[in-house]
């Protein structure tokens, strides 16, 4: 008989922004998990702060805004509460992996037990995103440690200045953690390299195939409306623009289809801005083209009907180090879509080699460019669509409670218990 189970998640993302529209693979995994009879509480700790800047975010728009309201719990420093529409969800604000870095994981472990605790007859078990925050052994015993490893950390440029500490927990992780799962296959091998190669899942990412199929509705308005007055064919990107995207790429692409409107859906990291000590002369160049448009940030909810005004969808990705660790969520939208898709060689893309254009150089990008749209059918169209019915979000959560239902099972026989 499968045991109940009641989920811990050190999150990579806050609630706050959640619910603001910010979406990503643990947003997925942790709202979908939810669905599953067998979970019967998810608890989520928001992402920790770990300097001051990051503090003070949290503090100004998590901690202090529900200080005198209704909550389970509450202090200068921490907060926790339930979301009224969610019955089993519990989340936790702190900025004391900052302020008490050596003592913080106590505090969260009281608050944990005050929320009734786990029986015996649940199976307690915490998920982490978070490799700046890796030592979790003062949480109460009998829990199962579970490493979700979204990119490799030691090759983002900003966490540039934690890379010997980065280096050393990823160290930790493949000694102590139950099980890690992997968003790309390489960082299956990059674990290996550290010693850990049994219980290491490659986990690609899914997509939300009900959410991108929906019919057009009122949603759409605002998207029309930000296109109206834009020429077609559309080249379009839905992403933030930041260290990953090759921005003289995106101008080589600008100059060679004049004919043609680049749109670029999303926010510009704050280190591209122009008040930024070293601007992107590049990016400054690319907002001065006049087929070039920047829509800005745009929620998760409405991304789908931009992506569904697009000749064609592109992902204009460095091949460095980062990228190398890494597996595309807006490749598989685009492809629920229906849209053709030309990218660089990043991870995962020869998954549907069958189906996207993979570029070699900016000559092959843009050409590649013309030809999907040219060659494009309402054949391929299905076909697109069809390739990633078994990519959905419900099956790799499925995947994800299977190999933990298996662990549990396997640690039982050898402990006796069955």
């Amino acid at each position: 008989m499968k045991k109940d189970l009641e989920f811990i998640f050190f999150n990579m993302s806050a609630y706050r922004d959640w619910q603001a529209g910010v979406v990503n693979r643990n947003y997925h995994i942790f709202f979908g998990i939810q669905n599953y009879p067998q979970v019967k509480k998810v608890i989520g700790v928001d992402f920790l702060p770990f300097n001051l800047f990051s503090a003070v975010k949290v503090y100004l728009k998590d901690i202090f805004p529900r200080y005198f309201k209704k909550n389970i719990y509450q202090d200068l420093t921490t907060t926790c509460f339930k979301p009224e529409k969610d019955k089993n969800l519990f989340i936790i604000s702190t900025v004391d992996s900052y302020i008490h870095p050596k003592t913080f994981i106590k505090k969260i472990d009281r608050i944990i037990n005050r929320l009734n605790g786990s029986s015996k007859n649940v199976q307690r078990i915490i998920v982490s995103y978070h490799p700046l925050f890796v030592d979790l052994s003062p949480l109460s015993n009998e829990t199962i440690k579970i490493f979700e490893t979204v990119d490799n950390w030691t090759e983002h440029p900003s966490y540039k200045n934690y890379k010997n500490e980065l280096n050393e927990n990823y160290k930790f992780i493949a000694q102590n953690y139950d099980m890690i799962f992997t968003v790309a296959e390489s960082l299956v091998s990059f674990f290996a390299d550290l010693g850990r190669e049994k219980k290491c899942y490659w986990l690609a990412n899914g997509v939300d195939i009900n959410h991108f199929l929906q019919p057009i509705d009122d949603l759409n308005k605002n998207a029309l409306r930000d296109t109206k007055g834009i020429k077609k064919p559309i080249i379009g990107y839905v992403g933030t623009i930041q260290n990953r995207v090759d921005v003289k790429l995106l101008e080589y692409v600008a100059e060679n289809n004049p004919d043609k409107s680049l749109v670029l859906v999303g926010p510009v990291w704050p280190q591209f801005l122009h008040h930024i000590r070293r601007p992107d002369v590049e990016l400054r160049k690319l907002r001065k083209m006049k087929n070039v448009y920047f829509l800005g940030r745009k929620s998760y909810r409405v991304s789908l009907f931009y992506i569904r005004q697009f000749a064609v969808g592109i992902i204009p990705h460095r091949l460095d180090e980062f990228i190398k660790y890494t597996y595309s969520l807006k490749m598989l939208e685009y492809l629920t879509c229906g849209i053709p898709t030309v990218t660089t060689a990043a991870s995962g893309v020869n998954q549907f080699s069958h189906l996207i254009y993979i570029a070699t150089d900016y000559r092959d990008f843009n050409d590649k460019i013309s030809k999907a749209i040219s060659q494009d059918t309402p054949e391929l169209h299905e076909a697109r669509i069809k390739a990633v019915e078994n990519f959905s979000w419900e099956n790799k959560i499925r995947e994800f409670i299977n190999k933990i239902n298996d662990f549990i099972l396997s640690s039982d026989e050898q402990d006796g218990k069955l």
